[in-house]
């Protein structure tokens, strides 16, 4: 009889643990996840008008997106590489491209979602397999939340990134990938005559990390236009005054997202600053000061537990007011000195908006 009961209780042993019960005392079940979302961004090339496609979330040649399935919180930036105006083309076509291409696997489920590098490469697949050619290239950033893991999986190129804050410190943050100053990592369409001429990063060369989130952490996700112009003092600062698991939390959430915009767009013709874009010139040997303009795009994800705050989706989406013109400029001059001393062989950008990458590799 005793050997019938061990055979039974070891049987029984993960209906028990399912259901929290474990040798007569109870355990503690991890509840789902979710996440409270709100984008923001500005548009840098036409500040006085609102973004023209609204519903896809994009700011100039920024785009992103926010999907959910029934397990999984996904979003993501990509930022065009400014560089290929130069050449008649639209930096923006392909950033919106590959996140469009992104929301609409995650949405069909057609994804993985511990494997965001994948959903990156499967985006870029069907933007180079595509029956009209979207010439351009873009830096990105995506992060899916595992509800009931409690975990994210994140997979970043170039310096789109994100920073995970926990009670008022920064415990994650990306890798920023530079082939150079001012040269970052960048997935390219390239015309097929003269691929050899551009960088081509690949999909598997993203960054990919995963870790632990708690109810009260907040994914601070952006492109180069918010972490080129804001120290993390500033971010944090900023997301401090989030309410964090609090019913304000949403609203918090949605002004934390327009000031850290409003604040990177302000920084940015600040002259004399020592922003995050003139400290790492210095390290090239560029002596510049103050930020560069360009576009912005900052989600931000507040994570809830789900019975708590029920509402699912992305809650916000703003656009920031417009910035002086007599300020534009005096970004464009003050930038145009900086590619005319920077990054020795490699294709000078002929064009007035401040935010442009390189495209060429470099002759080293």
């Amino acid at each position: 009889m005793s050997i019938f009961l061990s055979h039974l209780r070891l049987l029984l042993r993960p209906l028990a643990q399912a259901v929290g019960i474990h040798n007569g005392s109870s355990v503690r079940v991890m509840a789902r996840l979710s996440l409270l979302t709100s984008v923001a961004g500005y548009d840098n090339k036409h500040p006085n008008c609102l973004t023209s496609l609204p519903s896809q979330w994009v700011y100039g040649d920024d785009a992103c997106f926010i999907s959910h399935t029934n397990t999984s919180y996904v979003l993501g930036v990509a930022d065009g590489v400014g560089g290929w105006r130069a050449y008649g083309v639209d930096p923006g076509r392909f950033s919106r491209a590959v996140m469009k291409n992104c929301e609409r696997l995650v949405s069909s489920g057609r994804f993985r979602p511990n494997q965001p590098g994948l959903l990156i490469a499967q985006s870029y697949e069907d933007v180079l397999t595509s029956k009209e050619p979207i010439l351009g290239s873009a830096t990105l950033c995506v992060i899916s939340l595992q509800r009931n893991e409690h975990r994210i999986y994140t997979a970043t190129l170039g310096d789109s990134g994100y920073l995970v804050v926990r009670r008022g410190r920064i415990v994650e943050r990306s890798v920023h990938q530079k082939h150079t100053f001012n040269t970052p990592f960048q997935l390219a369409c390239p015309p097929p005559v003269q691929s050899r001429n551009f960088y081509q990063d690949r999909p598997t060369q993203a960054v990919q990390t995963s870790m632990l989130v708690e109810p009260g952490d907040v994914l601070v996700v952006g492109t180069d236009g918010l972490f080129d112009n804001l120290t993390e003092t500033v971010i944090l600062q900023e997301v401090g005054t989030v309410k964090l698991l609090d019913m304000n939390a949403l609203e918090s959430l949605h002004q934390c997202a327009r000031r850290l915009v409003e604040r990177a767009r302000q920084a940015a013709f600040v002259p004399d600053s020592s922003s995050p874009f003139a400290n790492e010139a210095r390290r090239y040997g560029i002596n510049v000061a103050g930020g560069i303009s360009g576009d912005i795009t900052v989600i931000l994800g507040l994570v809830v537990i789900e019975d708590q705050f029920p509402t699912t989706g992305c809650d916000f989406q703003t656009q920031t007011p417009c910035i002086q013109e007599a300020q534009s400029h005096m970004g464009d001059q003050r930038t145009r000195s900086v590619f005319s001393r920077s990054a020795v062989g490699a294709l000078r950008i002929r064009s007035r908006s401040c935010s442009e990458r390189y495209l060429h590799p470099s002759s080293v």
